[in-house]
This record gives structure tokens, sequence and C-alpha cells, in this order.
């Protein structure tokens, strides 16, 4: 009889209700946004989803994310007092707020700028690098292209999950203006041309020279940096302009000193959804239980939860699956 009760009470431990009620204890964890970060991405990018459950447990990726959540939490903290609305006379305390966060915002931008170099020089991920790590002598600059264009899509619906599905175009655009030259920006020239009235509205020849001005040379175009690139290595003329700034501001921000050794010794604030309690969140796709209105997606990103919370229920198993399949994981 025992025997039969242990065995009965084991089936019932791995139940489909079980497992889901276990799976709601405790808190979000930046681990459960990356599965339903998943799960979104198979949407438009599922060729190379397999890839990337081999490379969401990487540590890089972790401190990598969470810096850049650490970013936008204060990026979106700025744009929210500079949508406040403006009084005649700035106060001391709001000025000194705006200081603040700008000041915070430039030393999280150096921060994920490091943490960005160590993916780029595919550090304990030689599978995902275009040379893996100097093991080839020949670059697979495709292989890279694809990779990192999945990445940036990745980052984005990570971010978005974790502030509450809200802010969308603000996160697409900030990651694009981040880890892209003006160029290459694909969400800005997207909203470009929504503003222009996009296809539809013939261009003037004047209209069409002011256009080809704004673009630079294409040898230009090639050695152009990203804004956090340029955060570590800038380029001679970047480094003069910062010179001239800092002659013109002498009063002007300044990054704090233990500002990176604090980064590196003290974990990352919660942002978000991380830290609250599992079971207020549908274990599946991380909305809320109880519905609210400026949690509720507009346009397409309705229809694209709607797709997912369809999808998610046939393919549970994907990504343990292709993971228990791996022998190693990178540390």
């Amino acid at each position: 009889n025992r025997l039969t009760d242990k065995k009965f009470a084991s089936r019932d431990d791995k139940s489909p209700k079980a497992l889901e009620k276990r799976g709601q204890q405790g808190n979000v964890t930046l681990h459960d946004v990356k599965f339903v970060a998943l799960f979104l991405l198979q949407d438009t990018e599922m060729q190379r989803v397999c890839s990337f459950t081999t490379f969401v447990r990487n540590k890089n990726l972790d401190n990598f994310l969470m810096a850049l959540l650490y970013y936008l939490s204060h990026y979106l903290e700025k744009n929210s007092l500079e949508k406040k609305p403006k009084s005649y006379m700035v106060g001391l305390v709001e000025k000194k707020e705006m200081e603040s966060v700008v000041s915070k915002l430039e030393a999280a931008q150096k921060y994920l700028a490091q943490k960005y170099c160590v993916l780029v020089l595919g550090l304990a991920m030689p599978d995902k690098h275009h040379m893996c790590c100097g093991k080839e002598k020949i670059s697979d600059t495709q292989k890279d292209w694809k990779f990192f264009e999945s990445f940036y899509t990745f980052c984005t619906y990570v971010a978005w999950i974790v502030f509450r599905r809200q802010h969308f175009t603000e996160i697409e655009e900030e990651i694009g203006r981040l880890f892209r030259t003006d160029m290459f920006n694909i969400p800005r020239r997207k909203r470009e041309d929504e503003e222009s009235g996009g296809g539809k509205k013939r261009m003037t020849f004047v209209q069409f020279r002011q256009m080809m001005a704004k673009r630079p040379a294409i040898k230009k175009a090639i050695n152009m940096r990203s804004p956090v690139m340029s955060t570590l290595l800038p380029s001679l003329r970047e480094k003069a302009q910062n010179v001239f700034e800092k002659k013109n501001h002498q009063r002007g921000i300044k990054l704090p000193a233990q500002m990176q050794e604090h980064l590196d010794s003290v974990p990352m604030p919660t942002v978000g959804i991380l830290g609250e309690p599992r079971c207020l969140f549908n274990p599946h796709t991380l909305l809320p239980l109880e519905p609210e209105e400026n949690t509720k997606p507009a346009g397409r990103h309705s229809s694209l939860i709607e797709r997912n919370n369809m999808k998610i229920q046939d393919t549970p198993n994907l990504v343990m699956r292709t993971l228990s399949s791996q022998t190693t994981f990178p540390k």
C-alpha cells in the first residue's frame, strides 16, 4: 500500500496541474522572461530559435541583459521627466532630478558598452562568434549578421516583457539607436517613413536631394560606430567633440569614479516585473492575471500576443527539449 501510495503521489507531482502550480511559486526571474521572449521570437525568427536555446543560459548574456534593463529603466525615467508639463520657471529640484537621471544614464551606458563588447568578442561562446574566437581564419559575416539581428529583436522582447509590455516603440527605437549607426537603424527609418507618409507619397526632386544629403558616403558609413561602441572606443572626431563639450560645460555632469566598481560588486537593481511574485502573472506569457487598462497592448502588438498565446500551448517543451539534448553549456 505504501509503495502504491508513493507511486500515485509521484504521478500527481508530475501532472501538468502540479507542475504549473509549482511553477507559480517564487518570484519572476530573468530566466522566466528569457523563455517567454524566446516564444515571442519564434513568430519572426523560427529558424533560429533553436540556436538561441543554447545561448539563453550563458552568464555573459544575463550580465548584458541586466545592464540593458538597468540602462532602459533610467532612459524611460528620463523620458517621463521630459514629458512632464514644464513651468515658466524650472525649479532647482526638477533640475537636480534631471541631472541625476542623466548622470546615471551615462554611467549605465558605459557599463552596458563593456558587457556588449564581451558578447561581440564571443568570450565563452565560440560557436556564436563569426570567427570562432580566432579558431577560424575566415569571417562568417552571414552567420554574424543573422545572429545579431535576431539578438536585437530578442533583447527588445525581453525589455518589453520586463517593463509590463509598455513603451514598445521607445524600447525598440532606443535599442536600435544604441547598437546600430544611423545608416542601419531600421526602427528609426520605419518611423521616419511613416511620418513622411510611407512609399505612397511621391517625393519631389528637392526632397530627394535633402534625403540623400543626410546619408553619409559608403566609405564613411562602413567606419561609423554605434553609440554604445563609441562610449568605449570613440573616434577622433567624437573625442574632440567631448573635449569641446567639457570646456563649454565646466559644471557638466561627471561620471562617478567608483560607478564601475559599484556595478560589478553589487547586484543589479530589480526592474519592472523582476522580483514580483509569479502567482500574479500568467506562467506562459507573464501577463498580469487581472487585466488592467494600462497593460493592454495596442495595435500590432496585440495580435502578436494572441498568436503567442495560441502557439505556446502547442510547443511548451520546445526549449527544454533542446536544452536537455545539450551535454554542456557555456559558463
